[in-house]
């Protein structure tokens, strides 16, 4: 790249001496040649406001990036404002700045998808290894910012693309007390890398922090997000047993946990929003720069790793999460990327924005908090191979206006002015419906490839080889064909009904064998059938609970009854609410004791209930059923052996299993 062009309107005699003057002591602390010029275009304007000829041509100033210098107070918006006199580390700073700014939007549109790194970013490289390294003080004070947004420039966002809103964190400066070289990072990222969770995601979030609340040239930012990516994914999939035992100890390092990983992944979106929100306001086009494709597609991945990640802990999606990926799949629709990958040499690829956004949207409407922790992110891997199959389209008239009992199944709406997933076409209303904003999702291509699926695996030849998959595709099937329904319609509960949940064997156990209710918790109840209920609780203390938990229902002047979690979700407020399903029967406490041991375990018995063909059975914590094993149960003031003869049911937690009541010797 030749010398930077610099070009002064209206300074005085001595300022412009002074300019020649501190350039020439500059030079070492510079990372780009720089040179002074009278005419033809320049690549930095700096005005003075103290001549007529400088107010002048401030005022004609439609190119470039602009500084104004002056002595005195300056209210004029430029990029940059530089207070007289200038110090020469300040004013190295603000031009290697620049140059930045600059080679983001000449380098980006050079960087090709399919080649090498551009010869101009062969010769920075090659110029920083011949400078020294500019150091910042530690207050610039002769620099101050002129657009919140530091140094955008003064082109304007691409007026035939839609608008975007990104909320970022300000930008300064000031050396930030971080890794900014990409070779320093990785060496300190490999020794880190042998260090326990905790203390990797402490550190990496003490890096990535001021990282993003600071000014660096846009490669040089898209390097270290790269190095942090793979460091940040890595910790989330590949955890270590004393990290999740640390979670499980308390709700405190639960929660604590949770907002360091959650916390972690924002962070990494920041960064590549930082790059979007650059391009974007200098009028950039991702079809012609790169950087902003890639930053695109990065963050696309990240804040889908971030709803994935909230979907783990039965959280809502993080706020403003949805709403941002539907921004970007407009975006990405209106400049035609929604396909396009992107390769820059040193910077790992991704996939197109149209399958990273499809995918996690099928994984939102397959709705997670129906399943357990570990098959959410089973599940948003299985979805990859579907995600291509999604169809995407304006909504027809006939979609707007028909009514909803005419609305065909594996029709979803997506309302890109929300922060909401696509909604099921017959539970939108019309209205939203015929908003501009609104698109319709369709999943039927996916179900057919599903059911293809199915029936590949009921092959003699494939029989086994797809089984547990086909056994969370099942379960999602409903969600994503809107076909799901309740078997039983749920009424309203009257306001602030409450009623006491005890979770887990132990309490149920305890609370029916004393008949007391020290081991509950008080809920509210929202709406409720003869088979099941929802309930929510204002207390962020819920981490005990899971999927498949069983739950000890204990209403005022009724029996009690068992029950099992089927959904669960904890909202940005706090509040938890679990969907119940209600198990036939009066739970009775028993204990056995093994044949083969002293260990009492504790359970709970399902008597017989011939009406609906339900066999009695047993359940009890993980670990307490082997095929064939002897017990000698207790049952109030009843004693019985039984042999264990088959497993019911099983969940992370518990098992259940039938018996057979051996004769009294």
């Amino acid at each position: 790249m030749s010398a930077l062009r610099i070009k002064a309107c209206g300074l005085k005699p001595l300022d412009h001496a002074s300019l020649r003057s501190m350039l020439t002591l500059a030079n070492n602390l510079l990372t780009h040649n720089w040179e002074i010029i009278e005419h033809g275009q320049a690549d930095l304007y700096l005005y003075s406001l103290e001549t007529d000829e400088g107010k002048a041509a401030w005022l004609e100033h439609n190119k470039g990036f602009s500084a104004i210098l002056s002595s005195g107070k300056i209210t004029e918006s430029a990029d940059i404002s530089l207070k007289k006199p200038l110090r020469t580390k300040n004013f190295s700073e603000t031009l290697n700045t620049i140059e930045g700014k600059i080679k983001f939007v000449k380098q980006g549109k050079k960087v090709t998808r399919t080649k090498k790194s551009t010869t101009s970013t062969s010769v920075q490289k090659s110029k920083v290894k011949q400078k020294a390294p500019a150091k910042s003080s530690p207050l610039l004070t002769s620099i101050s910012s002129g657009l919140s947004k530091h140094l955008i420039g003064t082109k304007a966002p691409a007026w035939n693309l839609p608008q975007l809103t990104l909320n970022l964190p300000i930008q300064n400066l000031i050396k930030p007390d971080t890794i900014t070289e990409p070779k320093s990072l990785r060496k300190w990222l490999g020794e880190l890398s042998k260090k326990d969770n905790v203390t990797m995601v402490s550190a990496i979030l003490s890096n990535i922090i001021p990282l993003n609340r600071t000014v660096i040239p846009v490669r040089t930012r898209l390097s270290l997000l790269d190095l942090y990516q793979k460091s940040i994914t890595q910790l989330i999939f590949n955890r270590d047993i004393t990290a999740i035992k640390l979670e499980l100890s308390s709700l405190s390092a639960y929660i604590k946990s949770m907002r360091a990983l959650m916390l972690l992944v924002e962070e990494l979106s920041i960064g590549y929003k930082i790059i979007i929100d650059e391009a974007y306001h200098q009028g950039e086009r991702p079809n012609s720069n790169d950087f902003f494709l890639i930053a695109i597609n990065k963050t696309a991945e990240n804040i889908s790793l971030s709803i994935l990640l909230a979907y783990s802990y039965y959280r809502s999606a993080p706020t403003t999460a949805i709403n941002t990926l539907h921004q970007l799949y407009l975006y990405c629709e209106a400049s035609n990327t929604l396909h396009k990958t992107v390769t820059i040499k040193g910077i790992s690829t991704s996939k197109p924005f149209y399958h990273i956004y499809n995918q996690i949207m099928l994984t939102s409407i397959a709705d997670p908090y129906r399943l357990t922790k570990f098959e959410v992110f089973r599940l948003h891997t299985l979805i990859a191979d579907y995600a291509d199959k999604v169809e995407i389209s304006p909504l027809l008239n006939k979609h707007k206006n028909a009514p909803n009992e005419f609305l065909m199944t594996g029709y979803f709406c997506i309302d890109a002015t929300s922060d909401h997933i696509p909604t099921a076409l017959a539970q939108t209303s019309i209205e939203k419906r015929r908003s501009p904003q609104s698109k319709l999702l369709n999943t039927q291509p996916v179900i057919k490839a599903i059911e293809h699926l199915f029936q590949q695996s009921s092959l003699p030849t494939n029989r086994g080889m797809y089984d547990l998959d086909i056994k969370l595709l099942q379960q999602v099937v409903p969600q994503i064909n809107t076909s799901y329904d309740r078997q039983f319609h749920r009424l309203p509960s009257s306001e602030n009904h409450q009623i006491n949940l005890a979770n887990g064997i132990v309490a149920i156990h305890d609370c029916l064998t004393n008949d007391h209710l020290e081991l509950t918790n008080s809920w509210i109840v929202h709406n409720q059938s003869s088979a099941g209920m929802m309930v929510s609780r204002d207390v962020d203390d819920c981490h005990q609970l899971n999927i498949g938990d069983f739950i000890g229902v204990f209403v005022p002047h009724m029996p009690p009854s068992l029950a099992i979690t089927r959904w669960l979700c904890t909202d940005h407020l706090g509040t938890t609410q679990i969907g119940l399903e209600i198990y036939p029967g009066l739970p009775v406490p028993v204990t056995a004791k093994p044949n083969d041991g002293t260990e009492i375990i504790q359970g709970l018995l399902l008597p017989e209930d011939r009406d609906i063909r339900q066999p009695s059975y047993i359940i009890v914590e993980k670990g307490g059923y082997s095929a064939n094993r002897t017990l000698h149960i207790t049952e109030g003031e009843k004693t019985y052996t039984i042999s264990a003869t088959s497993l019911f049911d099983n969940t992370f937690n518990y098992e259940q299993f039938r018996f057979k009541i051996k004769p009294s010797s």
